[in-house]
């Protein structure tokens, strides 16, 4: 039988089709878009481990964790406002998350994940280069950090004695400060 009308593909449910692993989207509306799930060792080695240009921010969390829910809209805000930016610098950072399950329970403990939410910042040169909280009460840390890698705008105390207290000498004191 001919048909005079246009065809139309049959109607896939989105569950049928979906993937274990989680694509970050080209045009985010959400920072759920942005942040891309990794459940197993080996995704985490191809995803974040060999990653060759990007920095990656991994946030370590668990379902039923009250913290982990509760820091999680901060951190996709975070993704989104990276991925929105008008600089190529803060659009070329990746982000990942790795919930604790029986197939990332070993990675969690072989990166000695001291609590949830946690943190970790990888630079593609130099492999992990921070470790931090990623709690509601951490997140503007983890923002500071991740610029300062991004953009170089990392914050020095404006006294040389905090400087001192934080790093037991300082560089700064040319005499301009009194």
């Amino acid at each position: 039988v001919a048909s005079t009308g246009p065809r139309v593909a049959p109607f896939v449910a989105l569950s049928a089709i979906s993937t274990r692993r989680k694509m970050p989207s080209r045009n985010p509306r959400h920072g759920k878009d942005v942040v891309e799930r990794v459940e197993s060792i080996q995704q985490f080695k191809d995803v974040v481990i060999n990653e060759p240009n990007r920095i990656t921010v991994v946030r370590f969390f668990a379902s039923y964790c009250k913290s982990c829910q509760a820091s999680a809209p901060l951190f996709y805000k975070l993704a989104f406002n990276y991925a929105a930016h008008d600089s190529p610098l803060a659009r070329n950072v990746k982000f990942v998350e790795v919930p604790l399950t029986k197939q990332t329970k070993l990675l969690h403990e072989a990166l000695g994940i001291p609590s949830l939410p946690f943190s970790h910042i990888y630079h593609p040169d130099a492999g992990l280069c921070e470790e931090l909280a990623v709690s509601k009460k951490h997140i503007a840390d983890v923002d500071e950090c991740l610029r300062c890698y991004v953009f170089g705008e990392c914050q020095l105390p404006d006294d040389p004695n905090s400087c001192m207290e934080v790093y037991g000498e300082c560089d700064l004191d040319d005499g301009s400060w009194e």
